[in-house]
């Protein structure tokens, strides 16, 4: 059975519940918000709202964000099976971001986990228009790692830019391609771009969500 599309919360490795901590904050926070636009999914999705494009553009969309570090997809999936998405008001975005931590997982096993997220969005909130940013490269040198990411990538733009695959989940659907640009020639990664090979850089958010914040804008009308 792929471990990706079976829901469950993380081992509380550190035992302080801290995890658990966070999604009940999230699932309060989903019962009284407003927001307009929800992101979801592990450290990169987190630790965007603490950059200045979060502060001086995100945020006058009506954002929330309820990124956890270190979340894989069958996290993210039991999420939002319990609560997450129980908005107070109509969601008009989804952004989603996850897959990059299930690093024992093939690409197919992370694609059909990702599927099964984008499944449950729909079922629970309809129509909603949902922006799939791929996934980012990893690691400063070339690795298995980065080429499992790049297939994933290759599989969710097969299947939701090929208007020959077009069916029930397709739909409402946007990949953007915040992977590309990122490897030099040499095929290394700069540090200015991924301060330690994995994360972004305040400046770098704003090069990589850039183009997403001008899709949202787009959906909301703003």
């Amino acid at each position: 059975m792929n471990p990706c599309i079976l829901a469950q919360p993380p081992e509380d490795e550190v035992g302080d519940g801290r995890w658990h901590s966070m999604h009940n904050r999230y699932v309060q926070e989903a019962s009284t918000s407003e927001a307009e636009v929800l992101f979801i999914g592990d450290s990169i999705i987190q630790q965007l709202q603490f950059s200045t494009i979060w502060a001086e553009k995100f945020i006058s969309l009506h954002c929330c964000n309820f990124g956890i570090g270190g979340d894989r997809v069958e996290n993210v999936l039991w999420r939002i099976q319990n609560g997450e998405l129980d908005f107070q008001a109509k969601l008009k975005a989804v952004v989603l971001f996850v897959g990059t931590n299930n690093t024992d997982c093939t690409p197919h096993e992370v694609y059909e986990g990702i599927l099964e997220i984008i499944k449950t969005i729909k079922q629970k909130l309809g129509n909603v228009a949902i922006i799939l940013p791929t996934l980012l490269p990893r690691g400063q040198y070339p690795n298995p790692y980065r080429e499992r990411n790049d297939q994933v990538n290759t599989f969710l733009i097969d299947k939701f830019c090929n208007p020959d695959n077009i069916d029930e989940l397709t739909p409402s659907v946007i990949v953007v391609r915040i992977h590309e640009n990122i490897v030099q020639n040499d095929k290394t990664i700069p540090h200015f771009i991924l301060h330690d090979y994995l994360h972004l850089t305040n400046s770098a958010y704003w090069k990589i969500f850039g183009p997403i914040y001008d899709k949202l804008c787009d959906i909301i009308g703003k």
